[in-house]
């Protein structure tokens, strides 16, 4: 009778029954592991890293002053130089610095040796005056001088006739000057300004003859020459307050003087004149760009947050985002560079929202 026959295989050696429990003992170890540590022993070797989810940008919803202003671009300097007429005699001996300022009283130039002093006045001397009792606007003008300087007892200069009191305050001041004491004045020995002013050029050279225009003076005060963008012209005007951008980062205050158009149709351009309140704050900057911005509409106690926190609904409209994800309807308003006006349910100052970045 025969059996069944069983086919055996060879003999498992030392080494290999070795190996086959190392390999069922690791491979529970895997499964022991659960299905993660499955996971990260097929996972190659050198994937990439995954990387963080980063945090959105937030800001604050703030509650105050919103203001939409003009950019004017200008120049600080002393404004457009005028020439000044000279009618002295003679031959020009001295001559004033670039940057010397002249004011009432002052020595302008000297002719043949000889001051040549300053009146500060808006009518000319235009005819010899001493005290024979003569009027006019001249006399007031010269009369005004006098008695600013102190040679003069004060009075109303606009009903002031000469006399003997006129010619003795003349004398004064001629001896000051270490002129001859004539007490009478003529055109040729008084150059009359309409303010305190700065030479800005000298023209002349010693030994050119006195009379002419030897040089050019400006306002003693600087100021900013800017020019208006067409789309801000029919909302600045003179009188409104600026705030100047100095090259260093500083600002200071000031104000429109005048705002002028030249020209017409494309080729208007638009100049405003913007004084400076601080003076020392510019003290040696010349010829230097400036940025002047001006105050065309504010709105006060309201909310406001950057452009970039709206989110533009499917449906029309806008909202804010809050950190928790939720949306709050808002309405707009003023607009003023970044910044914009909202309000609406559910919003209000110290309230963190998702901006843009």
């Amino acid at each position: 009778m025969h059996g069944i026959g069983i086919r055996r295989g060879r003999p498992m050696t030392r080494s290999r029954r070795r190996t086959v429990i190392v390999s069922v003992v690791a491979l529970c170890l895997v499964l022991a592991a659960g299905g993660a540590g499955a996971v990260l022993l097929l996972q190659p070797a050198d994937a990439a890293p995954v990387e963080k989810t980063a945090a959105p940008s937030t800001a604050v919803i703030e509650r105050g002053v919103l203001s939409q202003s003009a950019r004017l671009d200008g120049t600080v300097g002393f404004g457009t130089a005028a020439p000044v007429s000279v009618k002295a005699d003679g031959i020009i001996t001295e001559l004033p610095a670039v940057g010397a300022q002249l004011d009432r009283g002052s020595v302008a130039l000297r002719a043949n040796e000889r001051a040549v002093p300053v009146l500060i006045g808006d009518v000319p001397l235009y005819r010899a005056v001493d005290g024979s009792g003569l009027k006019g606007a001249d006399i007031s003008m010269v009369a005004a001088n006098l008695m600013e300087l102190g040679h003069l007892r004060r009075s109303d200069p606009a009903t002031f006739t000469t006399g003997p009191q006129f010619a003795e305050a003349v004398r004064d001041w001629q001896e000051s000057l270490d002129l001859e004491r004539t007490g009478a004045l003529g055109p040729a020995d008084v150059i009359v300004l309409s303010a305190p002013s700065r030479i800005a050029a000298v023209s002349a050279r010693p030994g050119d003859p006195a009379a002419g225009q030897p040089f050019t003076v400006t306002a003693t005060a600087r100021i900013v020459e800017a020019s208006v963008p067409a789309q801000d012209a029919g909302a600045v005007g003179a009188g409104a307050r600026a705030t100047i951008e100095l090259p260093d980062g500083r600002t200071v205050e000031g104000s429109l003087v005048t705002v002028t158009t030249t020209g017409e149709g494309i080729d208007a351009k638009v100049q405003a004149v913007v004084s400076i309140d601080d003076q020392a704050a510019v003290d040696g900057i010349d010829a230097a760009a400036v940025t002047v911005r001006v105050v065309t509409r504010s709105v006060e106690d309201v909310l406001f947050v950057p452009v970039a926190s709206l989110v533009a609904l499917a449906e029309g409209g806008y909202a804010l985002q809050d950190e928790e994800g939720a949306l709050h309807g808002v309405e707009i308003g003023l607009i003023a560079d970044d910044l914009v006006e909202v309000n609406g349910a559910g919003i209000d100052a110290g309230m963190t929202v998702v901006t843009a970045k």
